[in-house]
């Protein structure tokens, strides 16, 4: 396969990538616009092995049939009540895979020498951070909204300054991979980099995930698969792959878009929710005594609220149920239906 057509089908699958997202817009059209995109992206694979010369390498079939027998389990014993935790752990899944080929790239596994070592240093020491605080903060969200974990906020007394010292832990990582070399007189020795740089990028991602409420998680894990087509991209530009660079910077735009969508819709900013405020205060309520004592016009305003609040569903022509998360969590689908009937 020639570059020029290698650039081709690349520009094409990146369409339909693009072209199979605008179709989950539509009810009508979502089955067929995932389907699209699945598609799409399982041709990438094969114009990538096939470009690579190495179609004929047989290994790699089968960590692609373990693959589709464990992604098909998931799908067929998870209940679509539980697809948020299950999102949750295809984006922790897809940030893990760009932090191996970081890894990798950076202990010089799997490709010859590069042109620009300083840039596949940097791009693969960031894929490696962003995959990793991908990684844990998907399992923090998954666990939260699994209940396996507090559900609550947990702040500590220095949270801030944690998430601080580690952003400039990590950024001395990037730029210790970025001078390594014998020429800069650093350490090229690339391995206590990656220790660190995995292991304060876990602690990141766990105070990161750790201190939002279950009520928020959906949208922190919509940020979450943002990251993770962020992380995917860095992976691409570190190993030169412009298809993984192209699908990663649509799935980490889409993302993105999301959050901000979701948190319009309820009302929320997208900093308080990371930094752990709830709409709700964490005061419990005092029962001592009743708001209000014996008010007989309050309560046949509240009455008469009731009275026309029903009135007003019998006489609208059309009305319409929008199901979200929340009432599926209540399970509240009988009563939605008698409301219906």
């Amino acid at each position: 396969m020639t570059p020029t057509l290698y650039y081709l089908l690349c520009a094409v699958l990146s369409v339909a990538v693009l072209l199979g997202i605008s179709m989950m817009s539509r009810v009508k059209t979502a089955v067929r616009g995932n389907l699209l995109s699945a598609v799409s992206l399982f041709a990438g694979i094969a114009v990538t092995l096939i470009y690579n010369g190495i179609a004929s390498v047989w290994n790699i079939y089968l960590y692609m049939v373990v693959g589709v027998v464990i992604g098909s389990a998931l799908a067929i014993r998870v209940k679509m009540i539980e697809m948020p935790q299950m999102v949750a752990l295809l984006n922790g899944v897809g940030g893990l895979a760009s932090a191996l080929v970081g890894i990798l790239t950076l202990l010089g596994v799997g490709h010859s020498t590069v042109d620009y070592p300083l840039f596949t240093n940097v791009t693969a020491i960031l894929a490696v951070e962003v995959g990793v605080i991908t990684l844990v903060g998907s399992l923090v969200a998954a666990g939260k909204l699994h209940k396996l974990l507090p559900q609550r906020p947990v702040i500590w007394r220095s949270h801030a300054a944690v998430l601080n010292f580690c952003l400039i832990l990590l950024t001395l990582a990037v730029l210790h991979a970025a001078f390594a070399g014998e020429f800069l007189g650093l350490s090229a020795d690339i391995s206590l980099i990656l220790l660190i740089g995995v292991a304060v990028s876990a602690l990141f991602g766990y105070a990161f995930s750790i201190r939002v409420g279950g009520a928020d998680m959906p949208i922190t894990i919509s940020l979450l698969n943002s990251l993770s087509g962020v992380a995917g991209a860095i992976a691409g530009m570190a190993i030169s792959d412009i298809l993984l660079v192209s699908v990663g910077g649509i799935v980490g735009a889409s993302g993105l878009f999301l959050t901000q969508i979701m948190c319009r819709s309820m009302n929320r900013s997208l900093i308080d929710i990371l930094t752990g405020k709830t709409s709700v205060s964490g005061k419990p309520a005092t029962v001592s005594q009743p708001v209000v004592e014996k008010s007989q016009p309050v309560a046949k305003g509240v009455e008469a609220g009731r009275t026309s609040s029903g009135e007003i569903l019998r006489s609208a022509r059309s009305v319409i149920i929008v199901p979200g998360y929340g009432m599926a969590l209540a399970q509240a689908q009988h009563l939605v239906r008698q409301l219906a009937d």
